[in-house]
């Protein structure tokens, strides 16, 4: 049959057994398993855009219907001899331009599994892998929106167009909820992981009730220091532990506390939990954001303050905030602390662990008797820190020996749970 007479049938709409009709030269619509139908754009293993036996026969990568050299790049009977423009197989081989199954190994343009391997123009799960365009894990498309990332296992991933996991998956960098890319804890504060911060009873400070000396650091005098402004009178000690990561790059840290200390009075911030009705016998939520302290009072703070300021943070935070305005603001005992909460800090930065108490007496770990007529330290508290990572190798009750007396310090055990970053 002449090229004209087989115009004429296509045109009147009749498709011999064989035949090459405008057909076979149409892209399909995208289906699943390719970027077109059947014999589309990937017929199996194949890479080009037509219907059965379109541009790509069982490993081949050319463009024709079915009657088309087995692999080959012109129809049978084509403008060469038979099979196309070379041997029988098209322009080169069985096959396709190369060697079986294409224009390369077996299966295309590349080894086994190559440009056309099952399903696309890429290895297993390519190019037309599910509704998508990548490998395994990777650019894959579930209902036009990416499912998986853009990448493979362990890369950028997303569901529903938005973030899942954050920037990468497993192995990855990830965050809940498009938080941020997964950063490994030990990389950015790796002294935060398991520090044990302890309000250490010393100093020759005279006590009373159930108060332990709470002096300055080095300090031998029997007589706290003096100031005219509450900020800078009593004992103040500080703890600063650096930021690793990359300097100036923005980290979130979730963190678990368990402790126990005494209470406080904040003000003009926000606490973790509002209108909290403390518990006397259990973990309480003493997070605190932002504020100074309420009063000048002589019960002691923990506080954490970050530098270089983050912007738009409130970068000094409170860890013993109880609600103000009540009777449990400042009392005469500690309290079991037990949360978890965040913060941010930038790479290269710090974070400086403050107590500050203005009379250099702190409230020791006596458990619940809030008397202040008791002056026994009777009931110290213990804290369960199972599931801390890394676990707790201190003693509990810790205890302070100062001239031959124990006494019962406050303290608070960290577990980084997360670093993320933007």
């Amino acid at each position: 049959m002449n090229r004209t007479t087989l115009r004429m049938l296509c045109v009147a709409g009749f498709a011999l057994a064989g035949a090459a009709c405008s057909q076979g030269t149409q892209t399909n619509p995208v289906t699943e398993g390719g970027t077109a139908s059947s014999g589309g754009a990937a017929s199996n293993g194949g890479a080009s855009s037509s219907n059965t036996g379109g541009s790509a026969s069982s490993g081949g990568k050319t463009a024709t219907n079915t009657g088309g050299a087995t692999g080959g790049s012109v129809a049978t009977g084509g403008t060469g001899d038979t099979g196309g423009t070379a041997d029988t197989g098209g322009t080169a081989d069985t096959g396709g331009a190369g060697d079986t199954g294409g224009s390369g190994d077996t299966g295309g343009a590349n080894n086994a599994g190559g440009v056309t391997a099952s399903g696309g123009v890429a290895k297993t799960g390519g190019v037309t892998s599910s509704g998508g365009a990548a490998k395994t894990g990777g650019v894959t498309s579930s209902g036009g929106g990416k499912t998986g990332g853009a990448s493979a296992t362990g890369g950028v991933t997303a569901a529903g167009g938005g973030k899942t996991g954050g920037a990468s998956a497993a192995g990855g960098a990830t965050g809940a909820g498009g938080g941020g890319a997964s950063v490994s804890p030990a990389d950015v504060v790796p002294d935060l992981m398991g520090f044990y911060w302890e309000g250490t009873c010393s100093g020759n400070i005279v006590t009373h009730g159930k108060n332990c000396p709470f002096a300055p650091v080095g300090s031998t005098s029997a007589t706290c220091p003096s100031a005219t402004t509450w900020d800078a009178r009593g004992a103040i000690r500080d703890t600063t532990l650096n930021v690793k990561g990359t300097p100036g790059t923005q980290y979130t840290i979730t963190f678990d506390v368990r402790g126990v200390a005494g209470t406080r009075c904040y003000t003009g911030g926000t606490p973790a939990v509002a209108n909290m009705t403390p518990n006397a016998n259990g973990p309480n939520n003493t997070w605190y954001v932002g504020g100074v302290q309420a009063t000048n009072s002589i019960w002691n703070t923990y506080e954490l303050h970050v530098t270089p300021a983050v912007p738009n943070e409130a970068n000094v935070y409170f860890l013993n905030a109880f609600p103000l305005g009540t009777v449990w603001c400042e009392k005469e005992a500690s309290y079991q602390i037990g949360y978890t909460a965040s913060f941010k800090v930038l790479g290269g930065g710090t974070m400086k662990f403050t107590i500050h108490d203005s009379n250099c007496l702190a409230q020791q770990n006596c458990g619940p008797d809030d008397s202040a007529s008791t002056t026994t330290c009777a009931a110290p508290r213990t804290v369960d820190l199972s599931g801390m990572t890394p676990a707790a190798t201190f003693t509990q009750p810790p205890k302070n020996s100062v001239g031959g007396t124990t006494y019962y310090p406050q303290w608070l055990y960290f577990d980084v749970k997360s670093v993320t970053s933007p």
